[in-house]
């Protein structure tokens, strides 16, 4: 099976000029864990987690190192929060980038993201044009429908839940 059999071809991706507040407000409105970065001509140039705007929202260990004693207050410490909207998404996005075209099967994708770490691999065409993303989940199913065979069972299990 290919990626172009599972990927999402909708996907929310954001400029890497886009100021942190907007990027944040993305991610709460589409319930993003991440995101793919392009440039002004949709190139992908980067990807931008939870993680990374989180990231950005605290001092670097190079501030703290300089600077200790301005990080140990609450106040001090509200205060680097709120710098992170100085910062846009090309500051604070990964540019270390695993990528997937539409012909790489799902079992290579699979071992990157095992490999790695990553959660989302996008997709791109041979201009580096942005055209899906593939998730962890994706390839996950993906797999045990063509190894093992099993159907989706979310219909079969659906009337079972129980609320905890």
């Amino acid at each position: 099976m290919l990626v172009k059999d599972i990927m999402n071809t909708h996907v929310v991706s954001l400029h890497y000029a886009t100021p942190f507040l907007d990027a944040a407000k993305m991610f709460l409105a589409y319930h993003l864990s991440g995101a793919p970065v392009v440039s002004d001509t949709e190139e992908l140039v980067g990807i931008v987690s939870e993680k990374d705007l989180m990231r950005a929202m605290y001092p670097t260990p190079n501030e703290v190192y300089n600077h200790p004693y301005l990080f140990f207050y609450e106040e001090e410490l509200n205060e680097a929060t709120t710098s992170a909207t100085h910062k846009c998404v090309g500051d604070i996005m990964s540019k270390r980038l695993i990528t997937a075209t539409p012909d790489t099967h799902i079992f290579k994708v699979g071992g990157y993201m095992v490999a790695t770490g990553v959660h989302r691999v996008p997709v791109i065409d041979e201009n580096r044009k942005l055209i899906g993303m593939v998730s962890r989940g994706d390839v996950y199913r993906a797999m045990l429908q063509e190894n093992f065979h099993l159907p989706s069972f979310a219909n079969e299990f659906a009337g079972n839940l129980q609320p905890v």
